[in-house]
């Protein structure tokens, strides 16, 4: 079966680091050999070992395109996705399309102008004179006399 593409990854590069430029011409052109279902006749060692690895990713990738293309087959012949006319995208409908954007947008205004006037309330009650009038509950001694005994 001959390959119709394959896929270069980064790993591979990094072991054509270590080749010279005639060890790693060798090796792309035994490659595409590869690609067109003929055994290359490698004789330099380290080029077939990285041939070798190489050549086991290239195979995987053969497989597993295989194993996808069998399933795309599986599926059209199922009839693909089944069609509805109501809802050609096939979408699922779970949210209305607002129609009262401009409304939402003024509330949350509002909820933030509300959110700044509480800001501000916050700071100013910890300014000295501001602070709510304290009158304690019990007097020191009530408060020894439960609590202490």
């Amino acid at each position: 079966m001959a390959i119709k593409h394959t896929i270069i990854y980064q790993s591979h590069f990094e072991l054509m680091d270590i080749l010279t430029d005639q060890q790693a011409g060798l090796l792309i052109k035994s490659i595409g050999l590869f690609q067109k279902d003929i055994e290359p006749d490698i004789k330099d060692p380290l080029v077939l070992g990285i041939f070798m690895a190489i050549k086991r990713d290239f195979t995987i990738q053969a497989e597993n395109y295989e194993k996808k293309k069998e399933a795309n087959r599986k599926n059209g012949k199922l009839g693909g996705r089944p069609s509805n006319p109501n809802n050609p995208l096939g979408l699922s409908i779970t949210q209305r399309n607002p129609q009262n954007l401009k409304d939402r947008d003024k509330e949350k205004e509002r909820d933030i102008d509300i959110d700044k006037e509480i800001d501000i309330d916050k700071d100013n009650s910890s300014l000295p004179g501001n602070a709510p009038d304290f009158k304690p509950i019990l007097s020191t001694k009530e408060f020894d006399s439960i609590f202490n005994d």
